[in-house]
């Protein structure tokens, strides 16, 4: 009996009807190549008489594949069933069901299991999250996920980067020795207490190490190092001669914009150079968080980074909790202060964004301990006394929670039951007293320059969202509306935020933190002055106070326009409020030339809202998640 007759085509084509162009009837064939199915060609009769295509060894091979898919399906099926508890929500469900579950719900839902594993350091010093599913199978996991390749196919725009460590070229990016130590002093002055992500002494003594030998240091500390003067540069002031001697651009704003993103870039190329998108460590996501706070504060867009930098985090297993790591008390401190920065991160993008995702970052993390990096070392205990001086991660603390006010602010349907409203205003009033008595309490001038800063500016922030929460209501608020305190609570908070903007854009003291004014604080500034002028135009003003605060408006919108050239918030805050001020003022008393008398405007109240329509549209048109950063904002100049 004659054998069955084997196809000369090849798989592909002959399931396909299709004409296989071969020469040698070895795969893949021409045809299969031209249409992008190399990888799955075969000829059967290949399959048939290639001596290496059966056997015992093809036998041991498919029993071996088989074997790793039992074990696959098995520890699969194990975690699953642990998780099932803690799956992010079905896109299909309900955003406002999966953002505001009811309080009963969640006291009746079990709280689901911490998540555990261990972390595997490779020879290359990159860490990978290896987790368990509590049945001791770490092992089994850990040889399956295998070494982390050196390169990896699946980025090609990184393959070429395949750099042994620190080049000269990285090297040459950076400034010389002496004004790299003065920008790094500054970035602990100011920016580390700010967004305190990094412990300071291991960076302290990283440094040292890259002193000695430069090219010692790992990639990702090198990244870091560039970010950290990214961030020291917007702290100078404009007549520091770090500024001459580092910048090429004509005025210092031009200088600072350039070095700042100079430095961002060289951060970006360590990085790159590291390949970070497949090997990464602790080291890594710090660097990437100060990168996104760095692009941020220049108004730049950082969402795609943001995600990519959030599940990096993941990776490594910043995600859990690190009292379930084999890691020391340091470490889980860094990364508690890693993953608590992401998820504010994330939180206030993701807000102005509109709320895209529909779900918060929740993990069973704990917060960071409100300690200082000193004390940490030493195995010291928090101080939980609500009045005790503040440390360097209070403010973090704090903004922790602000941002998760923020987003429920932003939440409310308009317009809104007066209870929601009442009881946001309550967590604002309950903010702003627990941060008096941490700050406050005491003299300030006690506190170090910096915790005297972050008072101001947290004050601000506090006042902002007040000023969002009440802003709907004031065109309509009277004695017989509930409502009827919230042009009082709008100007009370306008008016602290001018007075706290106009101290940190003067007092010497501040120098450092003019970078903030040049930003957010011009721009809640901003809406301050905005808030001011409607309740004026509204005739809103309390009467004996009211011409001190038009004056205090136009000394502000003075500061706007000094440092317009410095800043694009302020030049375009002041190119919408500057007519309105002169309005305000056409004797030109804001030249300081007029007396003590002349001090008052003149202009009438229903003038300016007639005289600058688009004033109040600018105020109650544009959605509140768009009053939050400069970025989002729809600036239009009268």
């Amino acid at each position: 009996m004659s054998s069955k007759r084997i196809p000369i085509s090849c798989e592909n084509c002959r399931q396909r009807k299709i004409r296989c162009i071969t020469s040698s009837y070895q795969a893949p064939c021409d045809t299969c190549l031209r249409r992008g199915y190399a990888s799955s060609c075969r000829f059967r009769r290949q399959d048939s008489y290639d001596p290496r295509g059966s056997g015992p060894e093809k036998l041991v091979d498919v029993s071996a594949l088989e074997d790793l898919l039992r074990q696959n399906i098995a520890v699969t099926s194990a975690l699953l069933s642990k998780r099932s508890e803690t799956r992010l929500p079905s896109p299909d469900s309900s955003p406002g069901a999966l953002l505001h579950l009811d309080a009963v719900e969640r006291r009746e839902t079990p709280e689901p299991a911490r998540q555990s594993g261990r972390l595997v350091t490779t020879p290359s010093d990159h860490v990978r999250f290896v987790p368990t599913n509590g049945s001791e199978d770490a092992d089994l996991i850990d040889a399956m996920h295998g070494s982390t390749p050196d390169c990896s196919t699946g980025f090609p725009f990184f393959e070429l980067s395949r750099l042994s460590g620190v080049s000269e070229e990285l090297l040459d990016m950076l400034p010389p020795l002496p004004q790299v130590e003065e920008l790094k002093s500054v970035f602990f002055q100011v920016f580390s207490p700010l967004f305190h992500v990094l412990h300071d002494p291991t960076f302290h003594a990283r440094y040292e190490e890259f002193k000695q030998d430069p090219r010692s240091v790992s990639l990702s500390f090198l990244a870091l190092l560039f970010v950290t003067l990214s961030l020291s540069v917007t702290a100078l002031d404009d007549d520091n001669p770090l500024l001459r001697n580092l910048g090429r651009d004509p005025s210092p704003g031009e200088n600072i914009r350039s070095l700042s993103a100079k430095y961002r870039g060289a951060a970006m190329r360590c990085l790159v150079a590291d390949n970070f998108m497949f090997r990464h460590n602790l080291c890594t996501v710090q660097s990437l968080v100060l990168l996104i706070y760095a692009i941020n504060h220049a108004q730049g867009p950082a969402w795609s980074l943001l995600g990519t930098t959030l599940h990096i985090a993941v990776a490594i297993g910043c995600a859990v909790d690190p009292s379930r790591l084999n890691v020391g008390r340091v470490e889980a401190e860094e990364r508690r202060r890693c993953w608590a920065a992401l998820q504010m991160l994330y939180t206030i993008q993701n807000t102005c964004l509109g709320n895209l995702m529909p779900f918060r970052i929740n993990s069973q993390v704990d917060l960071p301990a409100d300690i200082e990096d000193d004390d940490l070392s030493l195995d010291q205990c928090p101080n939980d006394d609500p009045s005790a001086f503040p440390t360097k991660m209070t403010y973090l603390l704090y903004k922790f929670r602000l941002y998760n006010l923020a987003f429920d602010i932003c939440q409310l349907s308009s317009p809104a039951e007066h209870a929601k409203v009442s009881a946001l205003d309550t967590r604002i009033v309950n903010e702003q007293q627990s941060h008096f008595v941490r700050f406050a309490a005491r003299p300030i001038t006690d506190l170090d320059p910096y915790h005297q800063a972050h008072y101001y500016i947290l004050a601000n922030y506090t006042n902002h969202l007040t000023l969002l929460l009440h802003r709907p209501y004031i065109s309509t608020a009277n004695f017989s509306t509930p409502f009827s305190q919230s042009p009082e609570r709008c100007e009370h908070a306008a008016t602290t935020i001018l007075s706290n903007f106009e101290r940190l854009a003067s007092d010497p003291l501040f120098q450092s933190y003019r970078w903030y004014v040049d930003g957010l604080g011009s721009f809640y500034a901003f809406f301050s002055i905005t808030t001011l002028l409607i309740l004026h135009g509204n005739g809103q003003l309390d009467i004996q106070s009211g011409s001190l605060i038009l004056n205090l408006v136009r000394r502000c919108v003075d500061i706007l326009m000094h440092r317009a050239p410095r800043s694009s918030v302020c030049s375009k805050a002041a190119a919408i409020l500057e007519p309105i001020a002169q309005r305000l003022d056409p004797l030109g008393l804001r030249t300081g030339q007029a007396n003590a008398e002349q001090m008052s405007p003149v202009i009438e109240e229903e003038t300016i809202l007639s005289a600058f329509p688009e004033l109040g549209g600018l105020f109650f048109d544009v959605p509140c998640e768009q009053w939050l950063t400069p970025a989002g904002f729809p600036w239009v100049a009268s």
